[in-house]
């Protein structure tokens, strides 16, 4: 979700904390994660297709997509977000962050990496257009337990995108919540990792922030 094109001009702060993120956590968090979504992107009834067709929405810097791309058995991706290609990025469309501007069916698996907590107002609406685009969508995000997982995540959030300007959610998923969405809008999950361990090459902050407040759930949309 982190973007460079989200915020033009960076203060002093915003650096630092892009520049601290990016020493501590971020190259480990997109290795481990790319790798995970490379693993069951190629374990769904899709991967005979050639090539898997990947749609990654709100796909900041396109550094998964690219990655996904480049390390991933014969899949093709290619990413939105709502900022122009100023970037020149290839396989990257800008949209306005609610339609798609793709036909149906245009995908074979939709990914939202810690994209929809960021997004409330157009959460469902989001979803909908994954749900019409693709047969499989990946979605990575955060529970939170109480107060306590809430305020850490957020600290995180802070630490990860406030410098590029992308903004900080009062709340994030309970399991509850999240299961009452997938319901809403008849999406049926096929699996789900939990925990997910970010931040174990982190001696002190693998003990605080818990596994448990990472999961990965991949959704069928439609009979393949």
């Amino acid at each position: 979700m982190s973007s460079p094109l989200a915020k033009d001009k960076k203060s002093f702060f915003d650096k630092l904390l892009i520049r601290f993120h990016k020493k501590t956590s971020h190259s480990h968090r997109i290795t481990l994660l790319s790798s995970l979504f490379i693993e069951e992107i190629e374990q769904l009834p899709v991967a005979a297709k050639s090539p898997i067709r990947l749609l990654d929405i709100g796909c900041g810097d396109m550094t998964i997509t690219t990655i996904i791309s480049e390390k991933g058995h014969n899949i093709e991706g290619t990413g939105v977000d709502i900022y122009p290609n100023t970037k020149d990025w290839k396989n990257y469309v800008a949209f306005d962050g609610k339609t798609l501007p793709f036909p149906d069916a245009s995908f074979h698996v939709v990914l939202f990496s810690d994209v929809l907590h960021h997004d409330v107002e157009n959460r469902n609406r989001l979803l909908q257009e994954a749900k019409r685009v693709a047969n499989f969508i990946i979605i990575k995000d955060h529970f939170e337990y109480g107060f306590f997982s809430r305020t850490l995540l957020q600290l995180a959030d802070i630490i990860g995108n406030y410098g590029y300007g992308v903004s900080i959610p009062k709340r994030y998923f309970t399991q509850k919540s999240f299961q009452a969405i997938l319901e809403n809008q008849q999406l049926q999950e096929v699996k789900r990792i939990c925990p997910i361990y970010l931040y174990n090459h982190l001696p002190l902050v693998k003990y605080i922030f818990k596994g448990k407040y990472q999961f990965v759930s991949v959704i069928q949309t439609k009979t393949i």
